[in-house]
């Protein structure tokens, strides 16, 4: 993939970047922990904190992703982005559009 092609991805990594963002912060309060001092039953409690760990993970989830991403815009600046590491190849535009993250071709994503 060519430099400018590399160029032509920007735009989409940090659109989705904001989203995540976004998301993340949303994600703050029904991951916040809660307070021991809060009069609740204890069903309830326990419910409370298995949602809280749902909402941690997905949280972790996200997380994880704009890391990925951000990798992706150091690959980009480096002049790596689009080229699978495991075999060298271009991974395909289509792939890149749906998975910016991508860091490996169809063919070798099992192998990974």
């Amino acid at each position: 993939m060519n430099p400018v092609q590399q160029l032509d991805f920007i735009p989409v990594i940090n659109s989705r970047l904001k989203e995540l963002a976004d998301e993340i912060a949303a994600t703050a309060d029904e991951a916040a922990t809660i307070s021991p001092d809060v009069s609740i039953g204890r069903l309830s409690r326990l419910d409370s904190m298995q949602h809280q760990q749902i909402a941690l993970a997905g949280k972790r989830r996200l997380e994880d992703e704009r890391n990925r991403l951000i990798e992706a815009l150091r690959r980009i600046d480096s002049g790596a982005f689009g080229k699978c590491l495991l075999c060298g190849q271009d991974i395909i535009d289509e792939r890149l559009r749906i998975k910016p993250d991508a860091v490996s071709c169809v063919p070798c994503s099992p192998k990974r």
